[in-house]
């Protein structure tokens, strides 16, 4: 038999099956794993707190892999092991050989994480929250795999209390599509604020508690309307209700739970967000990779050349894009002058993260397919 999905009585509750993916069988099974330590997972050990815990959710894959590297080297060179945790959750149904380098906290797969990935954020949060590992610092960091920090986001953190965190912009911030979809879809407090925030959330500890099972609620609730209601995923087309549904479903469960939260500027750059100055680059706290290029007229670049992406030949010439399923074998490198700091950022975060922890052995824990994560 494969492994397909668990589920928990008091973490999950009622829960639909749907025609796909296909549960052939169901095993019972009289004990939780999330009531006994996980081996691998350090933090339950530590005697210390932390001040804060960054987080992020994500999946065993190629995709994956040299992002959890990264990432935590980023966490490691930017100081941030000074005063904080840092752990990887990873939806499958089995630890992957990384945690062995990685603090890693596995979650077992809800069954819709295969038809949508990225409910792994909340479904994740919700079980190391229902474990005994559940996190122990009274503040909580959410990022993305991709969320690659340079800069020590302590004095961000010393500022949340409860009923109160802080977060960047989302995209879609200002849109009057936000207030409306509340109104549809609220279940408590259908008349407050919604705080259109992206990651980096910087939420307390017991109001993320709070936040997770509701944040996977809205989640799976905006999710299999859309699937099945082909003019309201029209309607909401705009705040790309089909992808970004999780971003969607924490604003709406931090509404619904009361949360208000500081909106922060330059807290992250996106890869596509204009070229960061000089004279900023020490208030960035992260960057959001995605692409990386290096300065036109710069001849070494022409061998790493990307078809791909000529909507940014603006920025340079495109060397390393994650969309590209090389991405984790090429690392153009060295890095030249000139190279802005998104790119400059990601180029080097790859290679050294490399030399630090060695290259990501190709393992049948990281399928062959680029994006097909481990089940």
């Amino acid at each position: 038999d494969n492994y397909w999905a668990s589920l928990f009585p008091d973490v999950d509750g009622c829960t639909n099956f749907w025609t796909w993916p296909m549960t052939q069988r169901v095993r019972i099974r009289p004990k939780s794993y999330l009531s006994t330590p996980q081996p691998l997972y350090p933090h339950a050990r530590n005697s210390t707190v932390a001040e804060y815990h960054i987080v992020y959710s994500g999946e065993s894959s190629r995709y994956m892999g040299y992002q959890a590297q990264a990432n935590y080297y980023g966490f490691l060179v930017s100081n941030n092991d000074h005063f904080g945790r840092w752990t990887r959750i990873m939806s499958a149904g089995q630890v992957d050989d990384l945690a062995q380098q990685f603090p890693t906290f596995y979650a077992k797969r809800h069954p819709f994480s295969r038809r949508y990935g990225p409910l792994n954020k909340a479904d994740g949060i919700v079980k190391w929250y229902a474990s005994v590992d559940r996190p122990k610092s009274e503040v909580i960091v959410l990022i993305d795999p991709d969320n690659w920090m340079t800069q020590s986001v302590r004095d961000i953190a010393q500022r949340v209390r409860r009923g109160q965190g802080l977060a960047q912009a989302a995209w879609y911030s200002g849109s009057s599509l936000l207030t409306k979809l509340w109104k549809i879809v609220c279940k408590e407090r259908c008349n407050e604020q919604v705080y259109a925030t992206a990651v980096p959330y910087f939420i307390h500890r017991d109001d993320l508690a709070v936040v997770g099972p509701l944040w996977k609620m809205y989640t799976l609730m905006l999710k299999e309307r859309a699937e099945i209601d082909q003019a309201f995923s029209a309607q909401y087309r705009g705040l790309q209700i089909d992808w970004g549904a999780e971003m969607l479903g924490w604003n709406f469960a931090c509404t619904h739970a009361g949360i208000r939260f500081t909106v922060l500027p330059r807290v992250q750059a996106r890869d596509v967000d204009a070229p960061v100055s000089k004279r900023v680059e020490g208030e960035i706290r992260m960057i959001h990779m995605g692409r990386a290029w290096m300065p036109k007229g710069y001849e070494p670049a022409e061998r790493w050349r990307h078809t791909e992406g000529k909507e940014w030949s603006y920025r340079g010439v495109q060397v390393w894009c994650k969309c590209n399923d090389t991405a984790d074998k090429i690392y153009p490198w060295p890095v030249p002058e000139g190279t802005d700091f998104q790119s400059r950022i990601t180029l080097e975060y790859l290679k050294k993260s490399q030399e630090k922890f060695g290259k990501i052995p190709d393992s049948h824990l990281r399928p062959r397919n680029y994006h097909e994560p481990l089940a």
